[in-house]
């Protein structure tokens, strides 16, 4: 019996480490909610719709894959533990999508699993 894959736009909950950079900034922080074509990135650093950043992927077998995003969104709390952005990936690379692709279907099935 084989098991079902997610879609390429599907997203799953899951922390990973993400680097990234913004105007000379370099900032490690956890992504959730993340899928091939963008990702929610806790931060407390205040960002705006349109900013851009450049985000470097340690993920499966790629230990550096930059890509640049557009923040979408932003999430201001008072409590930081929901601050953060929706960013959107820009061109990310095919290998890039696999890995992401990868990891997404990893975890669906782990917190599938009965």
């Amino acid at each position: 019996m084989s098991l079902p894959e997610r879609k390429p736009n599907m997203n799953t909950s899951t922390e990973l480490e993400i680097r990234y950079v913004h105007e000379g900034d370099y900032i490690i922080s956890f992504s959730k909610d993340i899928s091939v074509s963008g990702m929610f990135i806790f931060t407390e650093n205040l960002f705006q719709v349109g900013d851009t950043l450049k985000i470097i992927f340690c993920i499966g077998d790629l230990k550096e894959a930059p890509v640049n995003a557009e923040v979408i969104w932003v999430n201001h709390c008072h409590s930081n533990k929901d601050s953060g952005i929706g960013v959107r990936l820009l061109h990310p690379s095919s290998s890039l999508k696999e890995a992401i692709l990868k990891s997404v279907n990893r975890v669906a099935i782990l917190t599938n699993f009965p």
